[in-house]
């Protein structure tokens, strides 16, 4: 199970890359694109906070956030995401967690579910970003996760 989360969030890591690179070398600045791509980010943030039982240090969900903002802070979660989830045992996945959401209610999930919600949160999202980028009459990138297969 370590393995397969590992591999999950090495892809995310690759797409949000992937992107990021693509919106740079287009030069695409684009206030409600940047404000999803700033949301996956940040809220890849809060998760992994909420993981470790760690403060996020104020970042609102919905905060807007610059290109190269995302960027430092994809990279800096993807590397906990990793460090986390190698530490892991098999048994651990599907220990509990509590955490509250932005509102303050309070929930409880496992870590597997937890991992598996950030992860097809952000390829939401993604999609999402795709979609505004045809708007703006630009190509988006392909961060399927077969071509994350097909190049790793």
């Amino acid at each position: 199970m370590k393995e397969y989360y590992l591999n999950i969030f090495k892809y995310d890591f690759w797409a949000n890359m992937k992107l990021i690179q693509s919106l740079k070398e287009q030069n695409i600045n684009d206030e409600s694109l940047l404000r999803l791509l700033s949301h996956m980010v940040i809220a890849e943030l809060v998760w992994i906070n909420r993981i470790k039982n760690l403060n996020y240090g104020g970042l609102k969900i919905w905060d807007l956030l610059s290109l190269e903002e995302c960027e430092k802070i994809a990279k800096e979660v993807n590397a906990g995401y990793l460090e986390y989830i190698g530490g892991l045992f098999e048994d651990d996945f599907n220990g509990m967690m509590t955490y509250k959401n932005t509102k303050g209610i309070e929930f409880e999930n496992t870590i597997r579910e937890t991992l598996i919600h950030v992860a097809f949160h952000s390829t939401y999202h993604r999609g999402q970003i795709a979609k505004e980028v045809r708007k703006l009459n630009k190509e988006p990138v392909l961060t399927d996760y077969i071509a994350f297969v097909r190049e790793v």
